[in-house]
C-alpha cells in the first residue's frame, strides 16, 4: 500500500507483530483492539508531470473524497458517543419530541440548551449525551442518554411530584406554543438499557443522518464533566494473531455470556473485544 503526501511517496509495510489498544472506560466497560503493526517508508517523490496529474485526479474525485471524509467523521462521532455513554455510566433513554411539525434546527438547539440548563438546576450532576433525528415529515426530536432519573422531583411550589411529570413540564415550558412530550425508558433487570446498548441506539441515528447526507458538525451534543480515559497502546513484536488472542483473553476481566462481544476488523487481520459488565451474563439465553 502506498500513500502520497504532497509530492512524497510513502510505502506501508504491514507485519512483524501487532499493536494492542486497550481502554478501561470505568463503570464495568473494557475495550480491546488488536491491529497489525504498520511502518511507513519514504520511497520517492512525484515528478512535475505526475504531480500535475495527481492534482487533476484529486479535482475529479473531489466529491468521492468528501463522502469518504464524512464517513470518517461519522465513525469518530460514533466512537465519541460510545465512550461518553460508557465513561458517564448512563442507563436511561430520554426522548424529547414536539407536538407541532418543528423543522428549524436553530430552534431545536436553543430549546435543548435551555432544557438542559433547567435540568441541571433540578438534578445535581445532570449529565447527558444526545443525538438528533429528523422524522420523515421534517420534524426534529432529540434522543438523550442520561443517568437514572429520581422517582420524584420537587415542583416550583415545593410539592414532590413524579419526575416524569416534572421533566415533561420543563420541556413544555421550553417549547411553548410548539408543544412537546417526553418518553423515558429506564434500565430494568435483564433489559437492553446497559450503557453500551444505549450508545449503539444513539449511534444508529448518526448512521441515518450520514446516509441522508446531513452535515456532521452538530449531530450530537453532551454536557461536560466526564473525562474519557486515554487508551493504553502496547506493541508485540513477532507475535501471531493467535498469540494476540491469547494475550487479550488472559487480560480480560471475568465475564460471561452476553457481557462479551467480539469481531474481526474490516480486513480480517485484526480483531476487537468489548465487555460491558452491566449486562446480565445470561440475558436472553434459554
Amino acid at each position: 500500500m502506498e500513500r502520497i503526501v504532497g509530492r512524497d511517496i510513502l510505502r506501508c509495510h504491514v507485519g512483524g507483530g501487532y499493536e494492542l489498544v486497550k481502554r478501561n472506560l470505568g463503570n464495568g466497560h473494557f475495550e480491546h483492539r488488536v491491529v497489525p503493526l504498520k511502518t511507513w517508508e519514504h520511497v520517492g517523490e512525484l515528478s512535475d508531470i505526475a504531480y500535475e496529474h495527481r492534482l487533476e485526479c484529486m479535482e475529479a474525485t473531489k466529491e468521492e473524497r468528501k463522502q469518504a471524509n464524512l464517513e470518517r467523521a461519522a465513525n469518530r462521532a460514533k466512537m465519541r458517543v460510545r465512550h461518553l455513554c460508557k465513561a458517564g455510566g448512563i442507563d436511561t433513554l430520554l426522548t424529547l419530541t414536539y407536538a407541532e411539525n418543528m423543522t428549524d434546527w436553530e430552534t431545536l438547539k436553543r430549546h435543548m440548551k435551555e432544557f438542559n440548563r433547567r435540568m441541571a438546576k433540578l438534578i445535581p450532576g445532570w449529565f447527558y449525551v444526545a443525538a438528533f433525528e429528523r422524522q420523515q415529515r421534517g420534524a426534529w426530536h432529540a434522543h438523550m442518554a442520561v443517568h437514572r432519573l429520581p422517582p420524584v422531583l420537587e415542583a416550583r411550589n415545593g410539592v414532590k411530584v413524579k419526575s416524569f411529570n416534572v421533566i415533561r413540564a420543563v420541556w413544555r415550558a421550553v417549547t411553548g406554543e410548539l408543544g412537546g412530550n417526553i418518553d423515558v425508558q429506564s434500565r430494568k433487570r435483564n433489559s437492553k438499557r446497559a450503557p453500551s446498548k444505549i450508545a449503539a441506539y444513539l449511534s444508529k441515528y448518526m448512521t441515518k443522518a450520514f446516509a441522508e447526507g446531513e452535515p456532521w458538525s452538530n449531530r450530537f451534543s453532551s454536557s461536560r464533566g466526564v473525562t474519557i480515559p486515554k487508551p493504553e497502546c502496547i506493541r508485540f513484536l513477532g507475535y501471531s494473531l493467535l498469540d494476540m488472542a491469547r494475550v487479550v483473553f488472559d487480560d480480560l476481566p471475568d465475564c460471561a455470556g452476553r457481557q462479551l462481544e467480539w469481531g474481526l476488523n474490516r480486513w480480517n487481520d485484526g480483531f476487537w473485544w468489548v465487555i460491558d459488565l452491566n449486562i446480565s451474563p445470561w440475558d436472553g439465553w434459554s
